[in-house]
């Protein structure tokens, strides 16, 4: 039966697990509508819903953090831990939603940076023989007038973009997420988070429950699904 690994963010990636873990490994890395929590509040990341889609044959480990983007796994080096990492493993990977924060220095990159950061994710995981699977980020629950905004401009056409020009599978879970807030009222998208009010306009703060994590996993299990049948056939039930 497969594991569920969980490694805080100053630990993520500890050589001594990386060495420990099955041969097939999906490594979950991205920001904190992915992350695992363990502690008493209601929030819930999608990738921990997703592990009850997952082959029992392959390990999930689950990386992703708040405030996780692909500049801080640039630059404080943990880019370059996928080289120990077991070939033929996975890694989920969603960024964006933390990258255009220009108002957070440390997590900011301009649209060209982040681009070029993908690309050199992507270029030393295909070097290790590691498979990559890109997800764009969740749209966020803005509202105006009752009308969704949004918030993510052209981070999410970036992720498209390099998953085309680099030939990986991509799970659009912008789009996906969109599309299922559009369909339902500001009361109604309400009750798939833990907080949603008038104040997430202003300070950004909001997080999946347990229900919305699992209609987000839902997305991404049918994502794979559709993207091609190596990725269907070797990570889904």
């Amino acid at each position: 039966m497969k594991k569920l690994i969980l490694l805080t963010v100053g630990a993520i990636f500890c050589s001594t697990v990386l060495m420990v873990a099955a041969p097939k490994t999906i490594w979950l890395i991205g920001d904190a509508t992915m992350a695992h929590y363990t502690d008493s509040t209601s929030a819930y990341g999608w990738g921990t819903a997703l592990e009850q889609y997952i082959n029992n044959r392959i390990d999930v480990v689950n990386m992703a953090g708040t405030g996780v983007s692909a500049k801080i796994f640039d630059e404080d080096n943990m880019i370059e831990k996928i080289e120990d990492m077991p070939k033929k493993s996975y890694i989920f990977l969603q960024f964006g939603a933390n990258d255009l924060r220009e108002d957070i220095p440390e997590q900011f990159s301009s649209s060209e940076t982040f681009a070029r950061r993908l690309n050199k994710i992507i270029s030393i995981a295909k070097k290790n023989k590691i498979n990559i699977v890109l997800c764009t980020p969740l749209a966020q629950p803005y509202y105006q007038d009752s009308t969704l905004v949004d918030r993510l401009g052209i981070y999410p056409d970036i992720i498209r973009r390099v998953a085309t020009y680099n030939q990986v599978p991509l799970l659009d879970l912008e789009e996906a997420t969109r599309n299922w807030l559009n369909s339902m009222t500001v009361e109604q998208a309400g009750t798939y988070y833990v907080t949603l009010n008038s104040k997430q306009l202003t300070n950004g703060e909001y997080q999946l429950n347990k229900e919305g994590a699992e209609m987000v996993a839902r997305m991404a299990k049918d994502a794979i699904i559709n993207s091609n049948s190596k990725l269907k056939k070797e990570v889904i039930k």
